[in-house]
C-alpha cells in the first residue's frame, strides 16, 4: 500500500509558476520563498505583509476521484497532469519576459510560436474552469440534468471534463476545455507591456470581453490575461486574412493599465495579487471595480 506523504494534498487551482511572476523572491528561515501582496475582494482590506504563494489559490484533494467507498482512485492524476502543462507554460512565460527586454524583439510581428500560444491558451482554459467553484457548479448542474446521480459520481465526471488536453485522446474530444481552446486558437496574439511592477492579477485571471452581436464563432472582442507583473497578454479575433498592422509588443498606456487593474478586481473570486503593496489610488481602483 502506498504512503499518503508520497502524494500531493494540497492542490492549488491557480499555479504558483504562474503566480511567481507577480511576486518577489526572498529567504525566509534560510529558505527561498515567493512572497505577493494580497487583497481581498470579499473584506476588500489588504493583507498587511507579504504573503506566500503556497498558501493561496489550493484546497485538500481539490482534483481527487473517488470510488463509491470514497477511497481515491489514480490519485494525484490530475493534479501531476496539470503539472506538466503548468511546467511548460512557465518556460514560455519565461521566453516572453526575455524577449521583452531584448530591442530586437520589440518591433517583430511575432514571438509566440504555434506551439507555444497554443500551451498559453491550454493554461488560460485550465484556469477558467480548474477553481472549486467552477467544479461545484458543474456537480450541480451534472445532478440536476442526472437526479440518480450522486455527487461523488458528479464530482467525478465534472473533474474529468476538466482533464487538460493529451491526457486521453479519446476523452479530450469531449471535454469543456476543447471547446474553449478552439475558440481561443482562432485568435490573434499581442503582448503589453508596462514599465513598471503595476499589472496585477487574482486567483480568476482571464477577463474577457463579451463577443459582438454579428460574431457567428463566440469569440469574445479581446481577451485579457495578465503574464507577469510588467507583461499582459491580448487575444483579438482577427481573421486569417488580415493582419494587426503592428508589432507583437506594445506599451501599455496608463489607461490600459488602469484598466487591466479595474478588470482584474471585477473577475476576481476572492483575491487579488501584486508584487509590489497597492497604492491607495489602486486600492481605490479595485473597490471601483467590484461595485460594477
Amino acid at each position: 500500500m502506498s504512503n499518503d506523504s508520497e502524494y500531493s494534498k494540497w492542490e492549488h487551482f491557480v499555479p504558483r509558476v504562474y503566480l511567481k511572476g507577480f511576486s518577489e523572491i526572498k529567504k525566509k528561515k534560510s529558505k527561498e520563498k515567493s512572497l505577493t501582496w494580497a487583497f481581498n475582494v470579499k473584506t476588500m482590506q489588504p493583507i498587511n505583509c507579504q504573503v506566500d504563494i503556497e498558501d493561496f489559490c489550493a484546497e485538500d484533494n481539490l482534483y481527487e476521484l473517488r470510488n463509491k467507498e470514497g477511497e481515491f482512485l489514480a490519485r494525484n492524476t490530475i493534479e501531476k497532469a496539470f503539472s506538466r502543462i503548468e511546467a511548460k507554460c512557465g518556460t514560455v512565460i519565461e521566453e516572453i519576459k526575455t524577449k521583452s527586454k531584448n530591442e530586437k524583439c520589440l518591433m517583430c510581428p511575432n514571438i509566440l510560436s504555434e506551439d507555444d500560444k497554443s500551451i498559453l491558451i491550454i493554461l488560460m482554459t485550465m484556469l477558467l474552469f480548474r477553481d472549486p467553484n467552477t467544479i461545484d457548479y458543474g456537480v450541480k448542474i451534472l445532478q440536476k440534468m442526472n437526479p440518480d446521480m450522486d455527487e461523488r459520481e458528479a464530482r467525478n465526471h465534472t473533474l474529468l471534463n476538466l482533464l487538460p488536453l493529451g491526457v486521453d485522446s479519446e476523452w479530450d474530444e469531449n471535454t469543456i476545455i476543447r471547446n474553449v481552446v478552439e475558440k481561443y486558437s482562432g485568435m490573434e496574439a499581442q503582448i503589453g507591456i508596462a514599465s513598471d511592477d503595476v499589472i496585477i492579477t487574482s486567483d480568476r485571471p482571464i477577463i474577457e470581453w463579451p463577443p459582438k452581436e454579428t460574431e457567428l464563432l463566440n469569440r469574445p472582442q479581446a481577451v485579457a490575461f495578465p503574464l507577469t507583473s510588467r507583461l499582459v497578454l491580448y487575444l483579438f479575433p482577427i481573421e486569417h486574412d488580415q493582419q494587426i498592422g503592428r508589432s507583437f509588443f506594445f506599451e501599455l498606456s496608463e489607461e490600459q493599465i488602469k484598466d487591466i487593474q479595474t478588470q482584474v478586481a471585477v473577475c476576481a473570486r476572492e483575491w487579488i495579487f501584486s508584487r509590489d503593496e497597492l497604492t491607495d489610488e489602486q486600492m481605490e481602483r479595485i473597490r471601483e471595480g467590484r461595485n460594477r
